[in-house]
């Protein structure tokens, strides 16, 4: 009886919360649909198999407990190559990932550098998949994305084009009204931020005492993370709180700081997994909101869109990197361009919030925009800029673009893909040399409609008909079936390397990656494809080896998103696990 009175008591107290958030920031709450909802809850990076081991070493007891009880089922899902956060987003948002070739690419035809970090490259991205297919967030919110699913509201995604930012729609007084209307929540995020910044320098004055580390001392450093781990953390779940009251169909989050952290410490390093205890913090704010009577219309998926595998620097265990390797062995005449540097700590949310504060910029008073201004110019020296893309040239460059361990290389002087044939004769001896460098795992490259894949263990083509060969070299990386397809189709793309080049496997190091990192994704081997997701018991959901980002797409949009013409029967809904399981259209 009391704790029915005390639930009640405590509904009416969010009710009242959020509607006086909500009244203040311009938002109206909605009336509940007769369709549920849903809440997808992205981890950055978080690979199936660390997960596992943070839930077994205590990091994530909410999440844990969760799956104790049985309220949600756990399941590996593979995302395919390559495993990068646009590919991924682009099949789960829009059905569609072709042509999306890593993190970055070069496009022969227009001498478009893409970059995953760029927020032109996204939104180019985003119009590219967005054509033809619908948006899974349509009416909805993306909070923290690169690419917006055709979202209503946006806060910090790179890919929105048109869209309202949660900036704009606040009336002038900023997201800040959001924290202000909640005290704690103030006091909590001042006390976090603190303590991150304290620990971190602590442990950095400690490992300068050991002579082999001997870390940068930076006293500004620091805050990059926080404004990740701390900052953006904390406003995101409050965000996703609000729309919760406000009765929205559809809402997307993406908690990246493990990814921005593995990268930088490792997958399974202290530093990393204390980031997983935060978010497990805020995934239980969001489900426990969602267990209230009054807000109990959505269904919470969480999952994450590819993994991670420990890594060795190319340049560190060779001493060059793959673009001087490759200059080296054609001519130091030959111009060459390499595109690898990661990124800065903490550097996409720096880029997120930029973007933030520019939309922002032509809508506050005078006194506001000296603000905004003094904050723009210290958002910009923390953040690399790159050159803007040169027009089309008829040179003779070799460009060779990096995303973890998958490097695409490109022959500029031609607008088209080179075949095999034509490589082996205009660049006598240099597949050789790739496939026989002890840091490359394979080389693949197109001639005609079949793909050759090269290892220092043999060779075989995967073509219309099926595979010439024995594709069973490729056991080292996973499933060889599963991967003689997915480097088909990653090589079949229109923009795509001439040649493309995959990091070998080191047995006690991991997967040789051409960028610096201790943790690295974008191609094959350990637990770089292996992602998870966790779901509601009850869904008629089951995923195989076969299921893809795409395939969820469909089984969202159908059983969530459907149209209006397009108003499917509950024995129709039954069915779409049938089509999960027989696997992704491309491999049929």
């Amino acid at each position: 009886m009391l704790r029915e009175l005390w639930n009640k008591i405590y509904e009416f107290y969010l009710v009242v919360k959020y509607s006086l958030v909500a009244e203040r920031a311009g938002f109206s709450r909605r009336s509940f649909p007769k369709k549920r909802g849903f809440i997808i809850i992205q981890i950055d990076a978080l690979a199936y198999d660390y997960l596992v081991k943070a839930l077994q070493w205590g990091y994530m007891p909410f999440l844990k407990r969760l799956l104790k009880r049985g309220e949600y089922k756990l399941s590996l899902w593979d995302c395919g190559l390559p495993s990068t956060t646009p590919a991924v987003q682009a099949g789960l948002l829009f059905g569609n990932s072709f042509d999306i070739c890593g993190f970055r690419w070069y496009e022969k035809d227009t001498g478009l550098r893409v970059e995953g970090k760029n927020p032109q490259s996204i939104q180019a991205i985003q119009c590219r998949v967005a054509e033809n297919n619908e948006g899974l967030l349509r009416g909805g919110s993306s909070y923290f994305s690169m690419l917006d699913g055709g979202a209503s509201l946006s806060l910090f995604t790179l890919g929105a084009i048109n869209r309202t930012h949660l900036f704009q729609s606040l009336r002038g007084t900023g997201v800040m009204v959001l924290f202000l209307l909640h005290p704690w929540r103030v006091i909590r995020v001042i006390g976090l931020s603190l303590w991150e910044y304290l620990r971190t320098n602590l442990r950095v004055a400690l490992y300068s005492l050991i002579p082999s580390l001997r870390p940068e001392f930076n006293l500004v450093r620091p805050l990059g993370n926080i404004l990740v781990n701390v900052v953006f953390r904390e406003m995101q779940t409050y965000a996703c709180l609000v729309d919760i009251y406000r009765g929205i169909p559809a809402i997307y989050t993406n908690y990246y700081g493990y990814d921005e952290i593995a990268h930088q410490t490792g997958t399974t390093s202290g530093e990393a997994f204390r980031v997983l205890k935060g978010i497990d913090k805020q995934i239980k704010q969001i489900v426990m909101m969602c267990s209230r009577e009054g807000f109990k219309h959505y269904d919470i998926f969480i999952l994450s869109d590819h993994g991670m595998a420990p890594s060795l620097p190319f340049k560190k265990a060779f001493g060059y990197t793959l673009g001087e390797f490759i200059s080296a062995n054609l001519g130091e005449e030959t111009p060459m361009e390499e595109a690898r540097e990661p990124e800065k700590p903490s550097e996409t949310g720096i880029r997120m919030l930029l973007r933030e504060v520019e939309n922002v910029e032509g809508r506050v008073s005078r006194a506001g925009l000296r603000m905004i201004r003094f904050l723009k110019r210290m958002l910009v020296k923390h953040i690399t800029f790159e050159e803007a893309p040169s027009p089309p040239e008829s040179d003779d460059r070799v460009v060779v673009s990096c995303s973890g361990p998958l490097a695409h290389i490109y022959f500029t002087r031609y607008r088209r893909k080179l075949n095999l044939s034509e490589i082996t004769r205009l660049y006598p001896g240099l597949v050789e040399k790739l496939v026989e460098h002890p840091g490359v795992g394979l080389v693949a490259v197109k001639e005609g409609n079949e793909v050759y894949v090269f290892s220092k263990k043999g060779s075989f083509a995967l073509g219309e008909k099926g595979a010439k060969g024995d594709f069973t070299l490729l056991e080292p990386f996973g499933d060889p079936e599963i991967l003689g397809q997915e480097i088909k189709r990653l090589a079949s793309f229109p923009h795509s390397g001439d040649i493309i080049v995959f990091g070998a496997l080191d047995s006690k190091r991991g997967v040789v990656t051409f960028e610096d990192q201790k943790a690295t994704h974008g191609g094959l081997g350990g637990a770089q494809t292996r992602a998870f997701i966790i779901y509601p018991a009850y869904l008629p959901l089951r995923i195989t080896p076969y299921t893809r980002a795409e395939d969820l797409y469909h089984f969202f949009k159908d059983y969530y998103r459907p149209s209006p013409k397009e108003a499917i029967l509950e024995e129709e809904i039954a069915a779409i696990p049938a089509t999960l399981q027989s696997g992704s259209p491309r491999y049929r």
